[in-house]
């Protein structure tokens, strides 16, 4: 008995072990290749982007930034996209774009109190694109 004990407890502690390293992990964006070395990075040119809606009252605010690594023709496309019954419907959209390496926006709209929405953001940087979306 005292020996399945032990045996549990370690299991436990192994599995905990487990847990925290990988929570502990960084995400690396990579794409498998045919190259010498097997991964190349999938995103070269994009360093960093944010992405944020805000719900207030009746007004939702959407931001979103990128970061390029070098001066390259920068694009954002925001889409507050409303909750339908199969899915999402657009109800607005918003662009910018410029050659540089850092662009920002923010707009904001009146909304549906009882609906739901999310913020669909494309980001464009030369021959990258990266779509992310964020709920309320």
């Amino acid at each position: 008995m005292v020996k399945h004990q032990n045996f549990f407890k370690m299991l436990v502690m192994c599995m905990l072990s487990c847990l925290l390293v990988c929570s502990n992990a960084t995400t690396v964006r990579a794409a498998a290749n045919n190259n010498t070395y097997g991964i190349t990075p999938l995103y070269t040119i994009i360093l960093s982007n944010t992405a944020s809606l805000t719900i207030s009252g009746i007004k939702a605010e959407c931001k979103a930034a990128v970061k390029s690594n070098t001066s390259v023709a920068l694009k954002i496309k925001m889409e507050l996209q409303k909750e339908k019954s199969n899915g999402y419907e657009t109800v607005e959209t918003w662009t910018s774009s410029k050659t540089g390496t850092y662009l920002a926006m923010s707009e904001s709209r009146n909304i549906n109190i009882f609906s739901t929405y999310r913020l669909k953001v494309t980001f464009t940087a030369g021959n990258e694109t990266e779509v992310v979306y964020r709920y309320k």
